[in-house]
Formats: C-alpha cells, structure tokens, sequence
C-alpha cells in the first residue's frame, strides 16, 4: 500500500516538474510580438521606451498583457500620424502618455526588442450637452453626441473631461472668457483636446454655447 502511494506521488511530481518546465521554456523562448499600449517613459539615452500593455498578441498575452515593461528600441522606425498621414519621426518624437503600437521580438534572454513603433493619434473633437463644470477640480462632464475620436464606445454616454492652466476657454462669438464664465451646465459645448494613458480626456480648447456660436 505504501509502496503503491509512493509510486502515485512520485508520478505527480515527475508531471508537475514536466509542466514547469515547459511553462519555463514557454516563457524564455523568443518569439514576435505585436502591443499596444501606453508610453510612460522614453530614455532618449539609452534608446528605451516603456510600456503599460493594454493589448498584445496572444502568444505575448502571459508576459506583457497588463504589464509595464521597458523595450529595446535602438533599432526601432518610428513613425507618427500627422493630419491624417503617418510621417517618420525620431525615438524622441513619442510623447509620453500617448498610445502606441509597437511591432518586435522577445529574446531568449528575455530581452523585448521593437522593430517598429507607430504613435496613434489621440487627438479629440467632441461636442454635447455639459451637465457639470467643477471648477474647483477642474472637471467637465458632458453628454456626448459627437466625437471624433473612439465615437462607438463614448456616444450618448457622459464622460469626465480634465481641464488645467492651459486650457482655453472661448464664447459662442470667439471671445476668450475665463473657466469661471463657462456656463455651469445644460448648454452644448465644444471641446478640442487630446486623450493621455488611454482614458484619461484632457481639454485645450473649450467653446461655450456651440450650438448658437459662430
């Protein structure tokens, strides 16, 4: 009976090790990945970029889905979209903050190396009806009934917009006015700005009253 459980345990073990190992072997082994992500850091120095990873690859999903991770960009093309073209731009060219997709290989040395890295435009036009302006924190929120950008998942939906010193704030006539002149809510309104770490909705340019300006 003992001998029999002994034998039992050690065919467990022997399987586990065999998985381990090959889970091992999955992880170190090279391979080409594609991700899409937030940049957080570009080391212009030592050629780097880093990456909080909101999408990636399925065989890259157990190593970077989620994660923030540093890559090798020495090699790497970089191109940006600007007015609607993509143009070739230098490491130094990709703002923090802004989503990129980025093309390359893993290493068997666990090293993640780009090939290419494509700056996303993020960019934003988006007009609805204002419900609430915080000017203490100096939020808006809004019911959106247009946007250009990411239209299918924010239409018809209320969504926070971030403003900060350097946002301007203009009347239905093209006047500049103060955030403290901006209606308090119930009025359409117009903002321009640009999206940062993939949901966070910056204003640079607000218009009140959109729906009689001129």
């Amino acid at each position: 009976m003992h001998k029999k459980l002994l034998m039992i345990g050690g065919v467990i073990i022997a399987i586990a090790a065999v998985a381990l190992t090959a889970r091992s072997y999955a992880s170190s082994a090279s391979y080409k990945f594609l991700v899409r992500g937030n940049v957080t850091e570009v080391d212009k120095a030592n050629k780097t970029i880093t990456v909080v990873s909101a999408h990636t690859s399925a065989n890259a999903k157990d190593d970077l889905a989620g994660e923030l991770v540093e890559f090798n960009a020495s090699a790497a093309k970089v191109y940006k979209w600007v007015n609607g073209k993509k143009v070739r731009v230098t490491l130094s060219g990709v703002p923090v903050g802004y989503e990129v997709v980025m093309e390359g290989a893993k290493r068997s040395e666990g090293r993640y190396n780009v090939s290419k890295i494509t700056v996303n435009d993020n960019s934003f036009t988006v007009v609805g009806v204002l419900r609430t302006h915080d000017t203490n924190n100096e939020t808006l929120k809004m019911d959106i009934s247009y946007s250009s950008y990411k239209s299918a998942s924010v239409l018809d939906k209320r969504i926070t917009i971030q403003y900060a010193g350097n946002t301007k704030f203009y009347s239905r006539t093209g006047a500049e006015i103060s955030k403290d002149e901006l209606g308090d809510g119930d009025q359409k309104i117009q903002v321009v700005g640009r999206v940062s770490n993939g949901d966070k909705w910056e204003a640079l340019k607000v218009t009140d009253d959109y729906a009689k300006a001129k």
